[in-house]
């Protein structure tokens, strides 16, 4: 089904502040991901307190949650997929909102796990998939993704379309928080996931599932979070938050650095996954990580988290972003949409 985007964007509701006026804190969402990670150790390691900003990390749950909280004022900025900034850019399922991003916060970290009752079944690889479920026709494999405006569909799809499956016939896809899919494919809900890290490496190291494919392999480097702002935080506070923008991008760059690997998986555990083992927190930020029933398969760190100019929210990524969702929804945009959305990325 097609999706027509129409009339002007324009202002958008929310609680405004007065301009000029420093805020008292700012609230940024974010959802369990290791992807989250820099703005977890941003707090941790007192770089938004050494910076003079009083910062409040509001977890939830998926998001849906994050962006009606960012559309209706209740978020200042947030830790999200860079095609959900153009569904509140549209106004997709919320009313439209003006918001922008000057950061990327990773790119990859995403991957595709499959359920051990389809390794049992004989599938060991998308050919296989395809053979299995042409031989149980007309029942269609359940897949989960955690949001339509995500790189998650568009790997998804991709994967599916190379494997000779067609996602729109032979399958069905629903939407699901991330911290939930493990738990929905453990109990024959979906056959499988695209996700993001921790949840394929619970399920890999738990038994559940195993890893068929990850996003640094399908997409190597593809864009995935951003730090997305509303337009009144960045331009009324603009002082505040470029000083958010670089607490941020330190926490990206002691993230990424191998030095810190041990010290990030405490601070992950304790503050973040407290329900998640060290072992599967290491799995994620491994160069040779374990994908359940096929060990080492990949290769390669998942997620990096600042790699060369992996952190500018450049107008390449932007395009790479608004293509996939255009390929995945069937978004149908005019020029002067799609300029806008990419004008949304301030590089």
């Amino acid at each position: 089904m097609s999706v027509v985007i129409q009339g002007k964007i324009g202002k958008q509701p929310g609680r405004e502040r007065a301009s000029g006026r420093r805020p008292a804190t700012v609230r940024i969402g974010y959802v369990p991901l290791m992807d989250a990670a820099p703005l977890i150790a941003a707090d941790a390691l007192g770089y938004f307190e050494r910076a003079g900003l009083c910062v409040n990390l509001e977890q939830e749950l998926g998001w849906g949650s994050i962006r009606d909280k960012i559309v209706y004022g209740e978020l200042d900025a947030a830790h999200a997929p860079g095609g959900l900034l153009f569904s509140i850019l549209l106004g997709i399922h919320a009313p439209a909102r003006s918001v922008e991003t000057d950061l990327m916060i990773n790119l990859q970290g995403n991957a595709i796990t499959l359920s051990r009752r389809l390794w049992q079944k004989g599938v060991t690889d998308g050919d296989s998939l395809r053979m299995m479920i042409r031989s149980e026709s007309p029942r269609k494999p359940r897949f989960a993704v955690v949001s339509q405006y995500s790189s998650h569909l568009f790997l998804l799809h991709q994967w599916l379309r190379k494997a000779g499956i067609n996602p729109e016939t032979e399958l069905s896809i629903v939407i699901l928080p991330p911290p939930l899919v493990v738990e929905h494919m453990r109990q024959g809900h979906i056959d499988g996931f695209c996700a993001g890290e921790p949840w394929n490496s619970v399920a890999a190291l738990g038994g559940d599932g195993w890893i068929v494919a990850t996003s640094a392999s399908l997409a190597p480097n593809h864009p995935e979070k951003i730090l997305i702002c509303t337009q009144e935080t960045a331009s009324n506070f603009a002082e505040e938050y470029a000083t958010l923008r670089k607490a941020i991008l330190a926490g990206c760059q002691y993230c990424e650095s191998a030095a810190n690997r041990s010290e990030l998986i405490d601070l992950l555990h304790e503050r973040l996954f407290v329900s998640v083992s060290k072992e599967t927190l290491a799995n994620c930020l491994s160069n040779l990580p374990q994908t359940g029933v096929l060990p080492h398969s990949a290769q390669g760190p998942l997620i990096r988290f600042h790699a060369g100019d992996g952190n500018r929210a450049s107008r390449e990524r932007a395009v790479w972003i608004l293509n996939s969702l255009t390929q995945t929804t069937a978004l149908l945009l005019d020029p002067s949409q799609r300029r806008h959305c990419l004008e949304a990325f301030k590089d």
